[in-house]
Order: structure tokens, then C-alpha cells, then sequence
């Protein structure tokens, strides 16, 4: 997924929309400081996954973040639903974890 957010904060860029974007490589532990120290300041925070909305990355920083920053929060990642087989740019597409959905998420959360 990072390299998805990238190419949506290229893009985005080009809209003259100013994106960071911070790789969290794993939730245990959870750099919780990092992540507190790259929200502040921000408009607003989307969460980019290929996993599950529960028990992942956005649990995990909406924990994080709760009661200290005070931030839109919103998500990419794969809805409550089974999973499928097949190719990555087919899976990408099923499950709206590609750049395009990212910038369209990320444009919508800041409004």
C-alpha cells in the first residue's frame, strides 16, 4: 500500500494538495510517538491498508490518536467482507486499495 499512497500523493501534489505519507511497518509494537509526531499539524489522516478495517493498522492508530489529536480520520483498506483470488491489479480494484481510491478517499476526508 505504500507504494499506492505514493502514487496518490504524486498526484495529488499536482492538485496542489501537500501529502506526507509514513510508512508503519508494524503494529507490535506501534511506534505510537512517530505516529502522534506526523499528525500533528495535519488537516487530516487516512489510513491506507490491504487488510481487514478491524483489528489492523487503523484499530491500531485510531488507539494512538484518540483523545490527543484532533484530526479527520478515514481509511482505505479491505471492508468486512471474504476475501477473493486473483491477480494483484484485480484484487487492488475489488477491494478499492489502489492510488486513484486513496486520492478520491483523501480528497473527500478533507472537505
Amino acid at each position: 500500500m505504500v507504494h499506492e499512497a505514493m502514487q496518490a500523493a504524486i498526484a495529488l501534489e499536482e492538485e496542489g494538495i501537500s501529502v506526507e505519507v509514513v510508512n508503519i511497518f508494524t503494529i507490535k509494537p506501534i511506534d505510537a510517538e512517530g505516529i502522534l509526531s506526523a499528525c500533528e499539524g495535519k488537516k487530516a489522516v487516512l489510513i491506507t491498508e490491504n487488510h481487514n478495517v478491524y483489528g489492523g493498522l487503523y484499530s491500531s492508530v485510531c488507539e494512538v490518536i484518540a483523545g490527543k489529536v484532533c484530526v479527520p480520520v478515514g481509511r482505505v483498506a479491505v471492508e468486512d467482507r471474504y476475501g477473493e483470488v486473483g491477480p494483484l491489479p484485480y484484487l487492488q480494484e475489488s477491494f478499492g486499495l489502489t492510488a486513484e481510491h486513496i486520492k478520491s478517499e483523501l480528497k473527500e476526508l478533507l472537505k
